[in-house]
This record gives structure tokens, C-alpha cells and sequence, in this order.
């Protein structure tokens, strides 16, 4: 199978369940009923430093971080 209709693939199949990823728990938020990250400092004073997110999800953590740093 060519490489485009792979892509072409995945990004349809990403489309139809993006729905399912918005509104989740993203940091600074840990879950429903855990403390913030704002309140546990578990990633401390991460000024100018680089963050990479190698963990599963859509990347919404990452604001997070922009916006607090």
C-alpha cells in the first residue's frame, strides 16, 4: 500500500475519534478527583528548560506547561 493512502488512512481514522479525546483530563489536572498539578509542584520550576510528552494522549498537557512557564 502506498505511503499517502497510509497516511490519508490514519488521518481519517484520527478524525472520527477526536471527539473522544477532547474534554479529558489534561494537566494541570492529575483526574476527577486528585490534587492539580499547581497544588503538588511535582514537575517543579521547569523554566527554560525543553518538555518532551512521550505519553499517550493528544498533547493537551502541553499547554499546560506554555502557559505556566
Amino acid at each position: 500500500m502506498e505511503a499517502t493512502k497510509i497516511l490519508n488512512m490514519n488521518k481519517e481514522g484520527w478524525e472520527k475519534s477526536a471527539e473522544r479525546f477532547f474534554g479529558r483530563t489534561a494537566l494541570p489536572e492529575y483526574g476527577p478527583l486528585s490534587l492539580t498539578e499547581n497544588q503538588l509542584n511535582l514537575f517543579g520550576d521547569i523554566s527554560g528548560k525543553r518538555v518532551l510528552d512521550i505519553g499517550c494522549g493528544s498533547g493537551h498537557s502541553l499547554d499546560s506547561f506554555q502557559e505556566r512557564y
